[in-house]
């Protein structure tokens, strides 16, 4: 006693449907999960690029001034080592143009 394809098919087919149904609607509710897992990673990563976006200008902003400052710091330098020259050239002056007089305090 065999049963052939066609009146197996006829004697559960209301079963086959709900296991059809079943699994469309287990498929359904994952690929659901699926996009709501890929917006909330998607939303996470937005935000960490934005936040990297703002170190990296507060980083920029740092570095910018720390040059600006080293600039002016350089510049004062150079000024110090300009004045220290001209005093400098200035004693050398004076020194070639003195002229020292060395006067004996022998009493004889």
């Amino acid at each position: 006693m065999s049963i052939t394809p066609s009146q197996f098919f006829t004697k559960n087919m209301k079963w086959i449907t709900f296991i059809f149904m079943f699994l469309f609607l287990f498929k359904s509710i994952q690929s659901c999960n699926r996009k709501n897992q890929i917006d909330i990673n998607s939303k996470k990563y937005i935000e960490q690029i934005d936040s990297l976006k703002v170190i990296n200008n507060q980083y920029n902003d740092s570095i910018k001034r720390i040059n600006f400052l080293l600039e002016i710091e350089n510049n004062r330098a150079n000024y110090a080592n300009e004045r220290a020259s001209a005093v400098q050239n200035a004693v050398e002056k004076l020194k070639s143009n003195t002229t020292i007089v060395v006067k004996s305090s022998n009493k004889n």
